[in-house]
């Protein structure tokens, strides 16, 4: 026979004692309000991805004729993407923490959808999540999320890309009280985070903050090793006097063509 306390232990990550740490979405609106969403059942699993694009091309190693090297460069390196299922029902009171047991013991025993009892509309806990899809009307983009989940801390930073609803109960009236919220993030990174994580070498385009007493021959040199390259940054950034360089701003850096 299943035991269901321990299938919605192992589901919902509830703990012998009934003590639960929810997973939480964190998140800005405006330009200084903030706000969370708080899941009802935690997700029984998160998928993460991250791809990596490289250009391939053989070369024939000379020493050693009929044999064939596989040569790789790296062109990119996209953001990261997040994946999450959330469960959300209302059908039973939220009062005491058997009942989250008897909310996970009714996804294995079927239900009468059209029972009453003391359930409310589950719209009230899914829109606000459905919301962050939207842009914020005062910042014209949408809001950035912080995922975060007891010990993990923040599990991720990014934008929500796309989120699917599906209702699976429903009361006589036609409310809604069971749903699952497919969710899709973006990885989010600042301009800091870019220059971080960019590539040391000639052979990448990146950015140079100008600092004092530099000049286009430094800036050459430093990131070609070659200060007559000035003029190749000089054209990538519209500049016509070379001397007015004004500490503090970004200097587009391009890559050398081979």
């Amino acid at each position: 026979m299943t035991n269901k306390a321990r299938v919605a232990s192992e589901l919902f990550g509830l703990g012998a004692g009934g003590g639960l740490e929810k997973l939480t979405i964190h998140y800005k609106y405006g330009k200084k309000k903030s706000d969370k969403a708080e899941a009802l059942f935690n997700p029984s699993e998160i998928s993460t991805s991250r791809s990596v694009n490289y250009r391939q091309k053989l070369a024939v190693n000379k020493g050693d004729a009929g044999y064939f090297d596989i040569k790789q460069k790296l062109l990119s390196v996209e953001a990261a993407t997040l994946s999450i299922e959330l469960f959300f029902d209302t059908y039973e009171s939220r009062s005491e923490a058997a009942t989250w047991k008897r909310a996970a013991s009714s996804l294995l025993t079927p239900t009468n959808p059209f029972q009453s009892g003391d359930a409310t509309d589950v719209r009230e806990h899914t829109q606000k999540i459905v919301n962050l899809a939207l842009p914020d009307t005062e910042l014209h983009k949408p809001p950035v999320c912080t995922l975060k989940w007891g010990e993990y801390e923040t599990i991720f930073v990014g934008v929500m890309t796309q989120v699917d609803e599906r209702y699976t109960m429903f009361l006589a009236n036609g409310t809604p009280v069971r749903a699952t919220l497919s969710c899709s993030f973006v990885e989010y990174r600042t301009e800091a985070h870019l220059k971080a994580s960019e590539l040391h070498s000639a052979d990448v385009a990146k950015t140079h903050q100008v600092r004092r007493g530099d000049t286009l021959q430094s800036i050459a040199a430093e990131e070609y090793n070659d200060p007559s390259l000035w003029r190749l940054i000089a054209r990538a950034n519209g500049i016509v006097n070379p001397r007015e360089l004004r500490p503090g701003t970004f200097l587009a850096i391009p890559k050398l063509r081979p």
